[in-house]
């Protein structure tokens, strides 16, 4: 059980995580390494780590950020920061500089753990405007940085006045309120900017004692953890694993199918993209097999997606049983054989994917939440898997459609979703104005458009709002992107889209005059609307390499893939700007839905 009465991480630590003793909670210390962790450790380690800390001066309220991937560091920080109280502000070491520099600057962040002497030089570097920084600490054992400090040295710091610190330890611990902010977590917004989102102890453990019930979370289950340790989606399963006295095995991207084979996981959430890669690799194996075996599993993979779809019938439904003892058990196998949960979250499962998998036979459950929720809002249940929709929500929490005047939709009428809970979030840090625009009397407005069936289950239909999430899960702004490309003088205008795709296209309209200067008329070849031709194609190519660059402010995700060039200016008069000259996106994707098609084909 999770500490009720008062519920906080170092409640947890105390009522629930210290009884599992020597059991090994990390057989990886990262996803390269086979050192195993046990909670002891753990705890020892975040006992010493938590006296550094308050030998740096830090305590309650103090926001500290964590610039790191996943590894066994990461949650030692996370654990020890929240022991006395200190919010953490997680972000990956790849975020672009000028994003770190914004989200240690207006978190106001007093201390600083870099994943490595790269990150900490350029934490270092930008301490002109980080007022508020006090420290920066490397997650190794040493380092070469000057200014800053080895987490290493911390803890043998914290080991030696451990003995001594013991009551103010308690103390510190026991002065930890369920409604302290856990952590801040910046999500990108409508503007350049990112949003702070403020979560508590009481938010997030609420969503994990939730999340435990409806999945049935056991000491029993071993996760196989993938995702970002700082994105909330993974932060809650990895905080599963540990309230439940799981295990956690760290991988990655280039490991995925071999470790589902190694760790034989019951448990592994992923995003997406992550499942659509699964699915195609057996579909392309399917179509490289010849003779019978191949006959054999593409008939398999045909029925598997007709019985997941609830389309089959008695025939088809008979030919899948017999497939499923003779073929489909083989690629079962090959995710390991023990999968009990699989979870997919973060963006929409592509239905081919979300119903060829589940007849397959793999337990797969789609889910729905936000950063704003801690994030977990709603989620599919085993005994009611049907492919499509995202599940009831979570116990003690409430869904709704809602009409743009405020009323509740009527069951399977279409509105923007609002969302209420414990798992709430208190707000965005330091921006009020973002902060009433989502939340009213302890309703959240997802930005989401979806309905509520007769069942309670909770479909998404789009999104109200323009942020772009991809495949993988990333969330994207496309304004400050379209600001930046349209820099170059060769471009006069940019319409930037991938919902739900694996990366970012955009439509183009150039500067025809700067084009001129670049590429001779002669060479542009002009069809239905379109400027194609290889000239014009690289020089454009060739700008848009240049200008969206982490140096300035683009992650990896945020870099157009693919491109089409459009001859028309959009303007007000084709009806492809308002009159204040802004795009309008849905005009844009209905005139335009077959150049788009082609984009992400």
């Amino acid at each position: 059980m999770l500490p009720t009465t008062r519920p906080t991480f170092p409640a947890l630590l105390a009522d629930q995580v210290r009884s599992h003793g020597e059991r090994v909670f990390l057989p990886r210390r990262r996803a390269s390494s086979e050192e195993p962790i046990s909670f002891a450790r753990l705890l020892g380690d975040v006992d010493a780590l938590t006296v550094a800390l308050m030998g740096l001066g830090l305590g309650r309220g103090d926001r500290v950020g964590i610039m790191a991937e996943n590894r066994y560091e990461w949650i030692l920080i996370d654990q020890a920061l929240a022991s006395i109280g200190a919010p953490s502000v997680p972000r990956g070491s790849d975020t672009s500089l000028p994003e770190m520099q914004f989200i240690l600057s207006h978190s106001g962040c007093r201390y600083c753990f870099a994943e490595d002497d790269k990150t900490a030089r350029e934490v270092l570097a930008m301490r002109g405007e980080l007022p508020a920084l006090e420290g920066v600490a490397v997650m190794a054992d040493s380092t070469e940085v000057e200014g800053a400090v080895a987490l290493g040295d911390l803890l043998a710091q914290g080991q030696e006045r451990l003995a001594g610190a013991a009551s103010e330890l308690l103390a510190a611990r026991e002065a930890v309120e369920p409604g302290d902010l856990l952590t801040i977590v910046y999500t990108s917004g409508t503007t350049a900017n990112p949003k702070g989102v403020m979560l508590t102890h009481e938010n997030v453990l609420a969503n994990v004692r939730d999340t435990t019930e409806t999945l049935h979370i056991t000491r029993d289950d071993v996760f196989l953890s993938l995702l970002p340790a700082w994105h909330m989606y993974e932060r809650i399963m990895d905080y599963l694993a540990l309230a439940a006295g799981g295990q956690l095995v760290y991988t990655d991207r280039r490991n995925i199918k071999a470790d589902l084979l190694a760790v034989k996981p019951t448990i592994f959430a992923a995003v997406p993209r992550i499942w659509e890669m699964l699915h195609d690799g057996v579909v392309n194996t399917s179509r490289k097999l010849e003779g019978l075996k191949g006959k054999l599993l593409r008939r398999a993979l045909a029925t598997s997606r007709l019985v997941g779809g609830r389309r089959a019938g008695f025939g088809t439904r008979l030919q899948h049983a017999m497939l499923r003892t003779v073929v489909l058990k083989k690629v079962l196998e090959n995710f390991g054989g023990r999968l009990r949960l699989c979870v997919s979250g973060g963006g929409a499962l592509p239905r081919h994917v979300d119903e060829t998998l589940l007849g397959v036979g793999l337990p797969l459950l789609n889910g729905y939440g936000l950063t704003e929720t801690s994030p977990v809002a709603s989620i599919r249940r085993t005994d009611h898997n049907d492919p499509g929709h995202i599940g009831p929500p979570l116990p003690n929490t409430r869904i709704e459609a809602r009409r743009t005047d405020g009323s509740v939709c009527d069951v399977d009428e279409t509105g923007v979703l609002w969302i209420t809970g414990p798992q709430i979030m208190q707000g965005y840090y330091n921006n009020p104005e973002k902060t009433g625009e989502v939340l009213q009397n302890g309703w959240f407005c997802s930005g989401d458009l979806g309905h509520v069936d007769a069942a309670g289950r909770v479909w998404i239909t789009g999104r109200a709002k323009d942020t772009i999430v991809l495949a993988g899960g990333e969330n994207v702004e496309p304004e400050p992107i379209e600001t930046l490309i349209k820099t170059s003088p060769l471009i006069e205008q940019a319409v930037v889209m991938g919902q739900d795709q694996k990366s970012l296209g955009a439509l183009l309209v150039p500067n025809l005059e700067a084009l001129e200067q670049e590429v001779p008329r002669a060479e542009w070849d002009e069809r239905a609307g379109l400027l194609h031709g290889d000239a014009v194609k690289a020089v454009l190519r060739r700008e848009l390499d240049r200008i969206l660059t982490r140096d300035a402010g683009c992650r990896a995700c945020e870099r157009v893939s693919a491109f089409r060039t459009i001859a028309e200016p959009m303007t007000p008069e084709n009806d492809l700007l308002t009159r204040t000259l802004k795009v309008k996106r849905h005009v844009v994707q209905e005139r335009f839905q077959d150049v788009i098609a082609g984009l992400f084909a």
